[in-house]
């Protein structure tokens, strides 16, 4: 690990919690979750927790793990806003992309497909066989309720048959949502002990004192060393810089897009009015120019008629010009003439 900083006997969380300008990061923000599972030397660590998660889904567990995007702090802050929180490879080849989501959006669903999907096409190139494809599992850890119709907080999602959801297309794409939500967090006792203590974690870790803490998590060896790091991520002043660097970026690119979209409503509503104006310039132009003659009483109206002199005259011009027709054929050219 890049950091070296002792553990003093004093307790981070608990000293964070009674002053309120420190309040301690949530295990579930992405800085720490980035630091957790990406540095180097804790990839016992996310392969327990993703061998949670598999036990969870009745899946046997992965041996080995390697993480595709370590943690880099030199990079980190600004890197974050366009890449995932974690992708990993097991042994076999196999994909885990791992994202933790606090904002609840109505296109999260959208964008997790999205991301899955794109991990499990860019697996081949041009002349690669499709048996080299392996399984990519998304992997989503929400603050919100995704599926308040859904009693689990561990929900898998796969391709199946509409008749029957038992036929499975295929389980080489599949989608995994751990919803830790204070809806949901108190059916944590229902998940495989395992994944129940990695929930508890992620959590409750910011919330209750070291003591509870170690209660809640006892027995899961990994899980305490993932709390571990945690309290020792709370006390580094160089990894809180760092989160409230990465914080301060965040909250930057979502000012300057709401910017963008009041200025774009605002020249919209300009423009919009200019083309109002246009599009009843040229409606009614083309209405005039489909009218055809107006009569009345069975004769063309002045101004038809007008204009039917005008178009008898040049006629006239063209016949003195030019050689003689017969008279039936200007006639019946002149009723034609508008």
């Amino acid at each position: 690990m890049w950091y070296n900083r002792a553990m003093t006997d004093e307790n981070p969380i608990d000293t964070a919690l009674t002053h309120k300008k420190r309040p301690p990061i949530p295990a579930w923000r992405d800085t720490f979750v980035h630091f957790l599972y990406g540095t180097t030397g804790n990839e016992p660590l996310l392969l327990d927790f993703l061998n949670a998660i598999l036990e969870s889904d009745g899946q046997p567990p992965a041996k080995a793990v390697v993480t595709t995007n370590p943690f880099n702090p030199a990079t980190f802050v600004t890197q974050k806003y366009t890449i995932l929180d974690v992708k990993a490879t097991d042994e076999h080849g196999g994909i885990f992309v791992v994202e933790f989501q606090t904002t609840e959006r109505k296109e999260f669903a959208d964008r997790m497909t999205f991301y899955g999907s794109r991990a499990f096409s860019s697996q081949m190139s041009r002349g690669d066989a499709y048996t080299m494809l392996r399984e990519v599992l998304a992997i989503a850890v929400t603050t919100f309720e995704m599926f308040p119709t859904l009693r689990s907080i561990h929900n898998s999602f796969r391709l199946t048959a509409k008749a029957n959801p038992n036929v499975v297309f295929t389980n080489k794409l599949q989608m995994h949502v751990l919803e830790a939500a204070e809806e949901k967090i108190d059916r944590v006792t229902e998940l495989p002990s395992r994944l129940a203590a990695w929930m508890n974690f992620f959590y409750y870790s910011h919330l209750r004192s070291e003591e509870d803490m170690t209660a809640l998590l006892n027995g899961f060896p990994q899980v305490e060393q993932a709390y571990e790091q945690y309290r020792q991520f709370n006390q580094d002043e160089q990894l809180r810089a760092l989160d409230d660097a990465h914080q301060i970026f965040l909250h930057d690119i979502a000012t300057d897009m709401e910017n963008a979209k009041t200025e774009g409503r605002a020249e919209g509503r300009a423009e919009g009015e200019t083309q109002k104006g246009l599009d009843i310039a040229l409606s009614m132009k083309r209405r005039r120019a489909s009218s055809g003659p107006a009569l009345r009483n069975g004769r063309l109206s002045a101004p038809t008629f007008a204009l039917s002199r005008r178009a008898r005259s040049s006629r006239t011009l063209y016949r003195s010009a030019g050689p003689r027709r017969p008279q039936a054929t200007c006639q019946s050219a002149l009723r034609a003439c508008p």
